[in-house]
């Protein structure tokens, strides 16, 4: 019987079967060969006579060269081997026996032992099993006989036999149907040759990948956990178990079983990133963190770990903070994440200088800039892009660093950059103009916003909406009331017109008629011909935007505005200054 293993990767992506018994290549499969069964006389215990095991053994072999899968191994052929070994037939208990199957390129072999009741006339087998070298074994029920009873043995044996080799069977399918990746034909196999014996532990690790495979997380774990149950140091089991409690979102188990498994290698620097991948993969950066922190406790100098542990620092850092506003101060436990992320990048940086790869160097100057260390971040990016000049990404971060620090053109210029490395570098213009409109220089500002909607980094209406609200949050709000301010970008806003749906345009030109009926009433001077000259026009162009149907359509949709209000008071304040127009004329 060959030996069969089973290896879950790092990345949990496959498996690898070896399988004896039968070696199926389909469901109809022929056996090409029978395999050769090595039975051995069961050793008597306390002075108990030696006949039963041999006539059992005898009985028995003669039974299994039935089967038309296997076939026993002469009598003779195992004393011969036993003797190069200087070992008898009566000294072959199952350890020795198994040794010796190795040495003769037999695939499995019967063995065991039986005590004697004198008194009763009865033997009582215990440990009988068949064992396949390097494999598994499949234990034989201790019981009771006559001691003459071993042709009915050997019958009950067989049957146990038979079954052994159906159980084989569907193991051997089990793993085909795996390897396949028919997981229905997988799970039928794997169900079955439990059924037979529910303490394989190999088929058990299987059955649970199969579950994994099906997206039965909570059934996959569960199973996995039986194979721990059955074989505590089973490597694959707990990889698969930690992987799935993690996923499932046990943090806490998933890294106590992650850690018993280190504990099996703990000086292991490949395996332990490997296991920290993998928990970062399912979904806890902080707990790879802490795995490669201790292999740091190890081996504080190995620049492989060093990156491993910022990354996944970086990573579990961005986890906390989620959907934080930009500019939202950090809290103590991501700040401590990032200074993580950022102790380890420059240790490694210290060893790898310029051959630190740029994704690397990115998180690292990140780190800086998330941690508000501008001058840090800035000197760190511009030495970075002298051995890196072709990374954008770090010419884009190193751009946005630089308008943090207020200084903006050369943010701007750092996204030219960006731009002749990657013309199609999203939202670069954009990215520019509203740079430049924080700085209250909108007649710069406006060609990007031009651009960004010529490239398609953004549609108009997005464009309009950053100029509108830029006018309405300086010009419009209560504290601020800077009308001229608000009119020049709702008219700049004004210039996508054609590129706006009716509701996007509607609300310009209600908030440019609401602006100019504003700017209209707060003119100062005496009432007088030459004010209306100033007034009048700006009444008149509000009344027209306030005309508009939708302006109609946007106000109905705003319970706080009443446009009828609006529109009776400027035609109001229109018949009034014509009126000093009229008088002023006579």
């Amino acid at each position: 019987m060959r030996s069969w293993w089973l290896r879950f990767g790092a990345a949990g992506a496959g498996a690898f079967v070896l399988l004896g018994g039968l070696q199926p290549s389909g469901a109809g499969a022929q056996v090409a060969q029978r395999y050769r069964v090595m039975v051995t006389n069961l050793m008597p215990m306390a002075d108990a006579d030696d006949d039963f095991g041999k006539d059992l053994a005898k009985a028995l072999r003669k039974l299994i060269n039935e089967f038309p899968t296997h076939q026993p191994v002469d009598e003779d052929e195992i004393k011969d081997k036993a003797k190069q070994f200087d070992l008898d037939l009566d000294e072959l208990d199952c350890i020795r026996s198994v040794q010796l199957a190795t040495q003769m390129n037999v695939e499995l072999v019967f063995c065991g032992q039986y005590t004697e009741n004198d008194d009763t006339k009865e033997v009582s087998l215990t440990g009988v099993r068949f064992a396949a070298p390097g494999g598994t074994s499949f234990p034989v029920e201790d019981r009771t006989w006559g001691e003459k009873e071993y042709e009915a043995a050997a019958q009950e044996i067989s049957g146990s036999f038979s079954t052994y080799v159906a159980q084989l069977r569907h193991k051997a399918f089990c793993a085909e149907y795996y390897a396949s990746k028919d997981w229905n034909g997988a799970e039928t196999n794997c169900t079955r040759a439990l059924e037979m014996n529910p303490d394989d532990a190999q088929v058990r690790l299987v059955y649970a990948m199969v579950h994994r495979e099906q997206g039965r997380d909570q059934e996959a774990y569960d199973e996995a956990m039986k194979v721990i149950g059955l074989d505590p140091l089973n490597e694959q089991a707990l990889q698969l178990a930690a992987y799935q409690a993690t996923h499932l979102g046990n943090r806490d188990e998933g890294r106590e079983l992650y850690t018993r498994y280190l504990q099996l290698d703990p000086g292991n620097a490949v395996v332990r990133m490997n296991i920290a991948y993998e928990l970062a993969t399912a979904g806890d950066p902080e707990g790879a963190m802490l795995l490669i922190e201790e292999g740091l406790g190890l081996d504080g100098e190995n620049v492989d770990l060093l990156l491993q542990h910022a990354s996944f620092a970086t990573s579990a850092a961005q986890e906390l903070r989620g959907n934080a506003a930009a500019g939202e101060p950090l809290s103590l436990e991501v700040a401590g994440l990032y200074r993580k992320a950022l102790a380890s990048y420059e240790k490694a940086y210290e060893v790898q200088g310029v051959e630190m790869d740029g994704a690397h160097l990115r998180n690292m100057i990140a780190a800086y800039y998330q941690l508000d260390m501008l001058e840090d971040a800035v000197s760190m990016a511009a030495r970075a892009l002298e051995t890196h000049p072709e990374e954008v990404e770090i010419w884009s971060l190193y751009a946005n660093i630089l308008q943090k620090a207020d200084r903006v053109d050369e943010a701007v210029a750092a996204l030219n950059e960006v731009e002749k490395l990657d013309p199609d570098f999203p939202n670069a213009k954009m990215r520019q103009a509203t740079w430049l409109l924080g700085a209250d220089r909108v007649d710069e500002a406006f060609p990007y916003f031009q651009q960004a909607v010529q490239k398609g980094e953004q549609p108009a209406s997005v464009v309009a909406r950053n100029l509108f609200g830029t006018g309405h949050s300086k010009g419009i709000a209560p504290a601020q009331k800077n009308w001229p301010y608000a009119e020049r970008l709702i008219k700049l806003a004004k210039q996508f017109e054609s590129q706006l749906s009716d509701p996007v345009a509607g609300e310009l030109d209600f908030w440019l008629g609401y602006v100019l009926y504003n700017q209209a009433m707060e003119q100062p001077g005496p009432e007088t011909p030459e004010t209306a000259q100033v007034t009048l026009p700006m009444f008149r162009e509000a009344a027209r935007l306030f005309g508009l149907a939708r302006v109609a359509a946007y106000t109905a949709n705003q319970p706080s505005i009443s446009l009828q209000q609006f529109r009776d008071a400027t035609q109001q304040y229109i018949e009034m200054w014509e009126a000093i127009v009229r008088r002023g004329g006579n």
